[in-house]
C-alpha cells in the first residue's frame, strides 16, 4: 500500500502483524548522551523485528533468498583469514569463540544480558560500536525481538565473560531493507566483535 509509512516484516509485506514498536528518540539541538546513543543503537538493532501495523500490499514481492550468496561470503571471509572454529547453525549463523569461559552463567532467553559490540561490514568497515559510545554495553533481555535475530540467536551462545565474532546473514540482520540511512546497504552479511559483559 502506497500509503502505508510503517516498517514492513523481512519478507518486504505489509500484512497487519503485529508491531513491537520502540520509543522515538526526541529530536534534540544538542549532541545525544551516552544514554541516548546506546538507545538509538538498540533501536537500529531492532529494526528487523518491526513488522507492518495496519495496510496490506497486494503488489508486494517475496524477497529474494539470499542465503547461498550469504554462505559464500562467510565462508570466503573465514578461509581468508584462516578461521577453523566457526560454529554453523541450522539458520545459517556462524559463530566463532575468541575468549571462552566455561563457569561463567548461560545467556538465554529471559535473561537480561549486557553486550559490548563492534559492528563492521564484511569489507571491514565500522557502522557502530561500544566505543563510539563511551563504550558502555548495550543492555537488553533477550529473546524477545528487541535485536536482529542474529543477536538473539549468537548471544544465546554465549556465557558471561565469553568474547566472539557474529556472521550474520541478511536475512537474520536487516534484509533487503538495509539500515542506517545507507550504513547497512540492502542485502549485507553483518559482522558483530562482541564481549558478553553481563546476565541476569
Amino acid at each position: 500500500c502506497g500509503s502505508c509509512s510503517s516498517w514492513r516484516g523481512n519478507d518486504g509485506s505489509c500484512n497487519g502483524e503485529k508491531t513491537l514498536i520502540l520509543p522515538k528518540i526526541p529530536r534534540m539541538k544538542f549532541s545525544f548522551s551516552v544514554v541516548a546513543r546506546q538507545f538509538a543503537f538498540a533501536t537500529l538493532l531492532g529494526l528487523s523485528s518491526l513488522a507492518a501495523s495496519s495496510c496490506k500490499d497486494d503488489t508486494a514481492q517475496p524477497a529474494a533468498d539470499n542465503s547461498a550468496a550469504d554462505e559464500v561470503t562467510i565462508n570466503n571471509y573465514l578461509t581468508t583469514n584462516n578461521i577453523t572454529t566457526a560454529q554453523r547453525q541450522a539458520s545459517g549463523l556462524y559463530y566463532v569463540p575468541v575468549l571462552t569461559n566455561p563457569s561463567g552463567m548461560q545467556a538465554a532467553a529471559g535473561k537480561t544480558v549486557s553486550v559490548l559490540y563492534t559492528g563492521l561490514l564484511m569489507n571491514g568497515s565500522v557502522f557502530d560500536a561500544s566505543s563510539r559510545n563511551g563504550n558502555r554495553p548495550i543492555e537488553f533481555v533477550l529473546g524477545t525481538g528487541r535485536v536482529i535475530a542474529g543477536w538473539d540467536q549468537g548471544i544465546a551462545l554465549m556465557r558471561k565473560g565469553e568474547k566472539g565474532t557474529l556472521l550474520i546473514p541478511s536475512a537474520l540482520a536487516y534484509g533487503s531493507r538495509g539500515a542506517g540511512n545507507g550504513a547497512i546497504p540492502p542485502n549485507s552479511v553483518l559482522r558483530f566483535e562482541v564481549e558478553l559483559v553481563d546476565v541476569k
